[in-house]
């Protein structure tokens, strides 16, 4: 794909989580001021189950799908490849589904919720399998406006329910934003499977594909561990806050998290669009290492960048959430690390994709769990909630250098490591003064000599972005002129 196309697809999926990052920023202090720090923190519970069933129930399938999209641009062949992907895992979803709802609701079992919110997340769990395999094949097709719309969507319906529900219903606070869940999941699982109905229809596809079942299951399977893994890695924390503290310091924390989530401008936009391209790319020309070199060095001066940003403002931030959910401003700092490590490694674990070694993700998982987990363990008694995000920012470091030079062993790209980590390691100092120490002038002035560092270690590749943002905004501007002066005409 070219820069330009690269940029105008980054562009549309940017405005569209930028439209629900403000939603969010909007509704979020509405919300945390009506509910209490538990029922947030039980709402937390609740998604990080959501996650890690449907990792464990796509049994990798979903890893497959992306992997072997392109190997063919036959509409029957990839409509083939959809049904062999998610036939198996929803036929399993819906088997444990009705296995894990009996022993609930005739309590042979007790879970950590009631029967019936165990009920509405076996629900949710089915709706958002099937809208992760949805939702991917969007990504694959580049259809940028749909996936803004459906990001918008979700918020909009979640949002449009839960605060009827709080403020006029009065239900139970923590079931009212259950069902907004569930509906908006729903929603958006038919409106985008509608408008991909021709990949959807699996009466006129073929099963009698290139790949076999066999093979999808051989690439696909260790992701169900590696991900796993990563999935623990990634709920350590929670786990531990909610093992040692209570649902008040899960809430406060998981405040901060969405704090952070205003990083999903990028993050989601870059990731939405790099796996799918990195593997189209490579089918095109195995040879182009500069491509990756180039995206990487600009997705770490935007998330660095950022990364700082938010850091220095963490304060003003935290005003947005109530004055229970203050504290949340010294759990940020350390907390960035998730999406900035995340969202770079993506660009350097591409040869462990190419060469179609997953089951190095497992060593990955692993190795950074285990990090996480005995972090968390020293760390969340003595500090509480600033111990966890303390010990998630260094693990997601751990995290990023594992991925970057097992990469490296199968299809070597030269990241000029060095100075990335001279800036993690300036990021890390910057992460720990906030930690500990409220918003003032030794804020400002470090923020300063980071970003200053920053541009400087990566001039090259900042004067060049700027430099082709600011032909591309002239350019846009002397179109929208010369449309007018026609339209005047």
């Amino acid at each position: 794909m070219k820069e330009n196309s690269f940029i105008k697809h980054f562009m549309v999926i940017g405005a569209g989580t930028l439209i629900t990052m403000f939603m969010g920023l909007l509704t979020t202090p509405i919300i945390t001021r009506i509910i209490t720090p538990e029922d947030y923190g039980q709402l937390s519970i609740f998604n990080m189950y959501t996650s890690i069933a449907i990792m464990v129930l796509c049994l990798g399938l979903d890893q497959s799908l992306v992997r072997y999209y392109y190997s063919e641009k036959d509409l029957k062949y990839r409509s083939g490849l959809l049904f062999k992907c998610v036939v198996v895992p929803v036929l399993s979803t819906v088997a444990i589904s009705v296995i894990v709802i009996i022993l609930s609701v005739f309590h042979i079992i007790e879970f950590e919720f009631a029967p019936k919110v165990i009920v509405l997340l076996c629900i949710h769990i089915l709706f958002q399998l099937i809208y992760r395999f949805s939702v991917l094949v969007v990504r694959l097709e580049y259809k940028s406006k749909l996936f803004s719309l459906l990001n918008i969507l979700s918020k909009s319906v979640y949002v449009g329910l839960a605060l009827p529900l709080m403020f006029f219903i009065k239900i139970d606070y923590f079931l009212s934003l259950i069902l907004a869940t569930v509906t908006a999941g729903l929603l958006c699982l038919l409106f985008s499977i509608f408008w991909q109905k021709d990949v959807w229809n699996f009466r006129n596809c073929t099963t009698q594909i290139s790949v076999s079942f066999k093979s999808l299951v051989q690439y696909g399977w260790p992701f169900i561990i590696s991900m796993g893994m990563t999935q623990l890695f990634q709920a350590v924390d929670k786990i531990s806050l909610n093992y040692f503290c209570t649902y008040k310091e899960v809430g406060i924390y998981s405040s901060a998290l969405s704090l952070v989530n205003i990083f999903a401008i990028i993050q989601s936009t870059f990731n939405s669009l790099w796996a799918p391209m990195a593997v189209e790319h490579y089918e095109n020309d195995k040879e182009d290492c500069k491509f990756y070199q180039q995206v990487n060095q600009y997705i770490t001066i935007v998330m660095f960048g950022i990364g700082f940003s938010l850091i220095l403002v963490k304060d003003l931030l935290v005003l947005l959430l109530g004055s229970e959910f203050r504290e949340a401003a010294y759990i940020l700092p350390f907390l960035i690390f998730n999406p900035i490590m995340y969202t770079i490694s993506e660009t350097t674990v591409s040869g462990i994709v190419f060469m179609k070694k997953s089951k190095m993700q497992i060593v990955i998982g692993a190795i950074s769990c285990l990090v996480n987990f005995v972090g968390n363990s020293f760390l969340v008694p003595v500090y509480g909630y600033k111990g966890a995000a303390i010990s998630t920012g260094i693990s997601y470091i751990v995290f990023f250098t594992l991925r970057t030079l097992i990469s490296n062993r199968y299809f070597y790209i030269d990241f000029a490591l060095t100075r990335f980590y001279i800036m993690t390691v300036i990021a890390v100092l910057y992460a720990w003064y906030n930690t500990f120490y409220q918003f003032g002038v030794i804020s400002v002035v470090l923020y300063v000599i980071c970003v200053s560092i920053l541009l400087l270690l990566y001039r090259r590749c900042a004067s060049s972005g700027a430099t082709y943002l600011y032909k591309m905004i002239i350019e846009t501007l002397k179109i929208k002129k010369l449309k007018g002066e026609d339209n005047e005409k």
